[in-house]
């Protein structure tokens, strides 16, 4: 079975009963580096309780092990490869196992989409109810020095099994997919004939993707447009050139011109920008909160600067004193979070709802969003929007 606590609203004691009673042999969890310890408490009960062997994966397994072994004292094995084709045998039962090579292309049987309560999972910025995940390879060739990503396994699937995992999807009766690729297309070729088999096996789906601007091009849109591609998500991250130099993202962005092209096309467009970057300061900020309300966006997603393991910038923090390795924890993405720029935290939370306020609340904007998005997407939108902006305040 799959227990989603988290969406199926279950707290801890709610969601232990729940896996207790199943009586499982074997578990697989998530696990996080903001939650650690929440994380092995419950899966010490969980033991305490019904004795299964564990396996943890998540950030703190796959770039702290070390970390994890101390902390996570219920868990039997850590899986940092979860494509790893041996972890069969680790559901299986087995106790001897040992991480294998993963053979290319990434062959894995077609998963029970079916376990999960789909109905329940929805994306931000599309219209369904009930949405599934696919992912079309793991990992990322790309570099960025505030994300971890590349230090995972890049593996590619064959096309033909990711449209055959999509047509089951749809035989379930979901219409909507988030193809969760770390990066969508940094191959050209293989994005090209990815979403012509797409469009060609005419499931009547749309789906959405994160992106880069620098892999995107006007035929590669124009392909992603007729499979069915609803909404891009690019990351833009800052309108500084030197903030972009230290995050390892590209100076000189094409952004301006992948988003104006994917919206011609009818693909709606998100950005992300992540703001308290070390060493940042108020004009890099206000850098780019302007570029936010100048690129031809239909959704932008401010986030605030949270150093992860295994990254070179959390590597450079750590060296410096400024974050305690021993306490991921402490590192949460919330609007609590440290500044490790130049502002103090009070500021970046007031530039912070500063920029949600100036890119939402235009006249223009307003008006894009309600002829474009539908009502029960602009409801959850303005919902998610009003929560921002309240904890902004504390």
């Amino acid at each position: 079975c799959v227990l989603d606590a988290a969406v199926e609203g279950l707290d801890p004691a709610r969601a232990l009963r729940v896996a207790v009673d199943h009586r499982p042999d074997v578990v697989f969890s998530l696990t996080a580096a903001v939650t650690l310890d929440e994380d092995a408490a419950f899966l010490r009960a969980l033991k305490d309780a019904a004795g299964p062997r564990i396996h943890a994966l998540g950030d703190v397994p796959s770039f702290l092990p070390g970390l994890a072994r101390e902390r996570l004292d219920a868990v039997d094995h850590l899986i940092r490869d979860f494509s790893d084709p041996g972890l069969s045998a680790l559901a299986g039962g087995a106790t001897d196992w040992l991480p294998g090579a993963v053979p290319a292309p990434l062959r894995i049987p077609t998963p029970r989409h079916d376990l999960f309560p789909l109905k329940r999972y929805r994306m931000p910025f599309t219209a369904w109810r009930g949405v599934a995940t696919v992912l079309t390879a793991t990992g990322c060739p790309f570099r960025c020095r505030f994300c971890a990503s590349h230090g995972l396994p890049h593996h590619l699937r064959p096309i033909p099994d990711v449209v055959e995992e999509l047509a089951s999807i749809r035989r379930l009766g979901i219409r909507e997919v988030y193809l969760r690729d770390l990066t969508f297309g940094p191959d050209r070729a293989r994005a090209l004939a990815l979403s012509s088999a797409i469009a060609e096996a005419g499931l009547g789906m749309r789906w959405s993707a994160e992106c880069r601007a620098e892999v995107l091009d006007d035929e590669v849109l124009e392909a992603m447009a007729r499979a069915g591609c609803e909404v891009i998500l690019v990351g833009v991250e800052t309108g500084s050139e030197e903030v972009a130099r230290r995050l390892g993202k590209p100076v000189g962005s094409r952004a301006t011109s992948v988003l104006a092209a994917a919206r011609s096309l009818g693909i709606r467009t998100c950005a992300h920008f992540v703001l308290g970057v070390p060493g940042e300061t108020r004009d890099d900020l206000e850098a780019t909160l302007r570029l936010a309300r100048e690129l031809p966006l239909d959704y932008a997603a401010f986030n605030l600067y949270a150093p992860r393991p295994g990254s070179a910038l959390w590597e450079e923090l750590v060296a410096a004193g400024r974050v305690d390795p021993g306490d991921p924890g402490s590192q949460d993405v919330s609007l609590r979070a440290h500044s490790y720029g130049e502002l103090d935290p009070r500021t970046l939370r007031a530039l912070f709802r500063r920029g949600v306020l100036s890119f939402y609340f235009r006249p223009a904007q307003v008006l894009r969003l309600v002829r474009g998005t539908p009502w029960s997407t602009l409801l959850r939108q303005g919902t998610g929007v009003l929560r921002l902006l309240m904890e902004a305040e504390r």
